[in-house]
Parts: structure tokens; sequence; C-alpha cells
């Protein structure tokens, strides 16, 4: 009678199904070690302050790492290991002394790193770091640091094309002027949504039909090409038929982004699906030192997760104000719009974000309705949208659209709506120079190139309806 050595590598059958093994309780004990950043992306969730598409990208993750639930390795990967642990402990440090978005995209990637480690040959990478990487809670980070550059971006190429087909048409900031008529290219067109849904359906196909790293590579560069196309054809379509005399009505402008947004996704699939897909490498060779290796991560990469656990657990309670606190500039105005401003005591939530908040913000009843002042020093991040702080709130909140008041002043408004009480809310930041702004994107690349000088003053309005 003979007997045969199992293979470090694939144990058998590819299949849905977890069951009790090294590959796992490893896993599982990582993923434990991310739980500030877990803590974090579940605030995130909660409060309504980022959209929750990050949620079917963990799901889609999720059930991809269930496919081969039974097909792990015996053994990891040593350099996959090394990795997955050592960007661990850079995600504790980051924790305590960088932003948590940062903190939880290295944590993230750890855990991908250290499920590569598991993963038999020829199981694609790639496409699961980057379904981790869109489940973060990103989309208003993006929208903020990204979307007014993307908005420049679609607003140039529309106007060019508009005027090779002998439209009148130019680009100022992230605004267009068509045939006479100013079009402003808002924050729901720079296509930062559109862009997650590909990715994540690039992803998601590389992934389930395990698409090698390189030929997945090589693919993306077209779905950012149809990503930006089918935001350009969507703002053409827009502009066009908002500078009609009848203009356009919401029922219309969500079809047309349905629409654009289903052609792209087509595309996508018909693109990540083209081509022959390389042949899965065997992955029943056996490493020759397979045994020194496994007993050198089973001693030392439990070593490394706890050391990263008991600096999470040192973490500070609060986290650290990046940008430097602003001195006063003075005092509040005492009237606004011709009536008096009566100071008003903070929130428990507005006194918690003064603390952190590099300004000043102050509170106030202005005839009735209530004006929320922030006073500013330095482009920074914490600048949130009013939206967005509504949302957080529990707000129902209604499409944004811009208005010019009686003194032609442009503001950004929308209503919000909680337990049948309906709010008009209206915002905008003013400069030094008295230049305004209705978005936070624009403000803060327009504050950190230097073409707008402070300091600034956020006001946010609020009125019963």
């Amino acid at each position: 009678m003979s007997s045969s050595v199992a293979p470090s590598g694939v144990q058998s059958a590819p299949g849905f199904g977890f069951r009790l093994s090294p590959a796992w309780l490893h896993l599982t004990l990582h993923a434990i070690a991310l739980w500030p950043q877990a803590g974090w992306m579940w605030t995130r969730l909660r409060d309504g302050s980022d959209d929750p598409l990050g949620v079917v990208a963990i799901l889609a993750l999720t059930l991809i790492v269930a496919r081969h639930g039974t097909t792990l390795r015996r053994s990891p990967r040593p350099t996959w290991m090394l990795l997955a642990t050592t960007l661990l402990l850079l995600a504790a440090f980051a924790t305590r002394h960088l932003p948590p978005l940062f903190a939880a995209l290295l944590g993230v990637l750890s855990l991908v790193a250290a499920l590569a480690a598991w993963l038999p040959s020829g199981i694609a990478r790639l496409p699961l770091a980057g379904l981790a990487v869109l489940g973060l809670p990103l989309i208003s980070s993006l929208q903020f640091y990204a979307g007014y550059p993307l908005r420049i971006v679609t607003a140039e190429l529309s106007a060019r094309v508009l005027g090779a087909a002998g439209v009148a048409a130019e680009r100022s900031g992230a605004s267009m002027m068509v045939q006479g008529q100013l079009v402003i290219v808002d924050a729901p067109c720079s296509g930062v949504q559109l862009a997650w849904m590909a990715y994540f359906l690039a992803c998601t196909l590389a992934a389930l039909r395990d698409l090698p790293d390189r030929a997945f590579l090589l693919r993306l560069p077209l779905v950012g090409a149809l990503v930006i196309v089918g935001n350009i054809v969507r703002n053409l379509v827009l502009v066009l038929l908002e500078t009609r005399p009848g203009g356009l009505d919401d029922a219309s402008h969500e079809a047309i982004g349905l629409t654009v947004l289903g052609v792209v996704c087509l595309l996508v699939l018909r693109w990540m699906r083209s081509g022959a897909f390389v042949e899965q490498r065997a992955a029943h060779a056996k490493e020759p030192d397979a045994a020194y290796r496994s007993r050198w991560m089973y001693g030392a990469a439990p070593a490394l997760i706890a050391a990263a656990l008991m600096a999470q657990a040192a973490r500070q309670s609060t986290a650290s104000a990046f940008a430097p606190r602003a001195e006063s500039l003075g005092e509040w105005p005492a009237l606004w719009d011709g009536m008096p401003l009566r100071p008003l005591a903070l929130s428990a939530v507005e006194r918690r974000f003064a603390q952190r908040f590099p300004g000043r913000i102050g509170r106030f009843d202005n005839g009735g309705r209530t004006v929320v002042l922030r006073e500013i020093m330095a482009p920074t991040r914490m600048l949130h949208p009013a939206v967005d702080c509504y949302r957080g709130l529990g707000y129902e909140v209604g499409a944004p659209v811009l208005e010019r008041d009686s003194r032609r002043r442009l503001w950004r408004c929308f209503v919000a709506e909680r337990a049948g009480q309906r709010q008009r809310v209206c915002e905008q930041v003013v400069d030094d120079a008295g230049q305004t702004f209705t978005d936070a994107s624009a403000w803060y690349w327009n504050a950190l190139l230097g073409r707008s000088r402070g300091p600034w003053l956020a006001v946010t309005r609020a009125e019963a309806l």
C-alpha cells in the first residue's frame, strides 16, 4: 500500500462554502484586527454622510471569496503574508495619525493581501483589491476632491464639441455659456457615481471569470474612457435640452442620466467579456520549502497581528485635527440681509464638530430663519456641504438647485424634510474679495491653487416651509 502527500495548494474542487481551517482562522483574526476601521465604515453608513454603494461592493466581494471557500491553500505564501501584516501595522499607525479614510484603505488592502496569501494559483487578485477599495465610503470624498476637476474637464470637452457642431459655447470655470445662457455643470455631473458603477462592474466580472491581473489592468483604461465619453454625452444632451425655452423637468433629467448609465454599463460588460481569457495555471505544484514557510508564518504572522491589535487598542479616542486652528478674525457681523443676527447656542453635534474645525462656527437667528456662519482660514476637507450634514441628521433631502436671491447672489438650495417638518436650506462660500462658491469642491480647489484668498465665510441659512 502506498501513501501520497497532499500538496500545499488547492485542496478540493471549487465551490461555495467555508470550513474551519488555518486559512479561515487567520483571515478571521486579521479581520478582527481591523475593528476600528470597520467601526468607522459602519458609522459612515449609518449616519448617511456617504452614498451606501460600498455595501454592494462588499457583498460582491464576500460572495466571490465564498466561491473559493473550499479551495484555499494549506500554507500561505510568505510574500503576500508579509505584505498583509505590514499593511495591517500601517493601518494601525494611520488610525492615530492620518485621516480615517486612508487608514481604512490600508486596512482593506491588508485583508486582500492576506486573502491572496491563501488563494490558490490562477485566481485574480487585483479585481478583489478593486472591490475592497470600492467598498469604502469614498463617494463623498471623491466628490469633494475630484468632483470640481472632473466638472471642468466635462464642461471644457462639452463646449468644444458644441463649438465644432456650430453651437456658440464656451467654458467659464465649471460653468458653460451656451448661446448666451449660463449653464452650471453641477456636482452630480462630475461623473463620480458613473465611474464607481463602471469600475465595480469591471472588477466583479474580472473576479468572477478569473481574468489574469495583467489582462485586467490592460482593460481598465478603456473603462475610464467609456466613463468620460458617457459623462460628456450626458452633459451635452442635458445642456441642449435645458437651454430650450421650456427647459427640462426633473423626471426627464433623471431618465437621461439613467439611460447613459445603462449604456455605459453595458459597454463595460461587453468589453470585460471580450477576448480570450487565459486559462488558470495549475495550482497543485508542491512548494519544496512549504513546511519551513508554514512554520515561519504560523509563528510570525500571529505575533504581528497581535501587535496590530494592541496598536489599534491604544489609539487615541478622538482624532487629531490636521488643519491648524484659525485665530479669531473679530466679532461676527451684527446684521445679515439688513436684519439682526441674534446668537444661538450650538447643538451638541455642532459643538463636537467645532472642536476640530479649523476656524469658527456661529449659529444665529435672523428674523425667524437660522443662519450658520463658518469662518475658515485655510483650505480644509472639514468644510462639509450642508446637504451631507442634513442627511447625517436623518433628513430626506431633495435635489439641490442653484438660485439667485434679490441681491443677485448665487446659492445652492435644497428642501430637507424630517418627521413632517420641511426646511428650505441654502448655502454659499464667500472669499475676502467677494467671490462666491456654491459647492465645497469648487471652493477647495480655487483656495488651494491660490485663485481665491481667505478668510472665507461659509453661510448656511435654513427656514421652515
